[in-house]
């Protein structure tokens, strides 16, 4: 079961390799990672704040695939959570990023780049929504 402590824990694994690239210089050559590893902590966040608002129990699997477009988004998640509309559009955002940056070529640094910068966006949302520094 994947409960809230899980979900942190591996938000703080993802974020960790994520800074790290930054740190070394790396984004460029290691935007597939950056693209899963970003998608997934951004994943992990929003689990924790559906876990927090009691929306989702231990153990329910908040998967990357849902965020595939807005609308699939709002029907999987149909229920009320505070700032839903534009978590589903960053949500949304960072899979449409994953995908481009984790198959076929490699792209523009800068879409690494706006993979990371949503994340962190994501992030500040779910920690000023949940009152928990992640």
């Amino acid at each position: 079961m994947t409960g809230v402590e899980e979900h942190k824990k591996t938000l703080k694994e993802l974020e960790a390799d994520i800074l790290e690239k930054m740190r070394l210089h790396l984004v460029p050559e290691r935007q597939k990672i950056i693209g899963f590893a970003a998608s997934e902590a951004a994943t992990n966040c929003f689990a924790i704040l559906l876990h927090n608002k009691n929306l989702i129990s231990a153990g329910y699997n908040v998967n990357h695939k849902r965020f595939a477009s807005v609308e699939r988004a709002k029907s999987t998640f149909s229920f009320d959570f505070p700032r839903k509309k534009e978590l589903m559009e960053l949500l949304v955002k960072e899979e449409t990023l994953r995908d481009r940056l984790c198959y076929g070529r490699s792209k523009s640094p800068s879409e690494a780049e706006e993979a990371i910068k949503i994340f962190f966006e994501i992030k500040k949302i779910v920690s000023d929504e949940t009152g928990e520094d992640l």
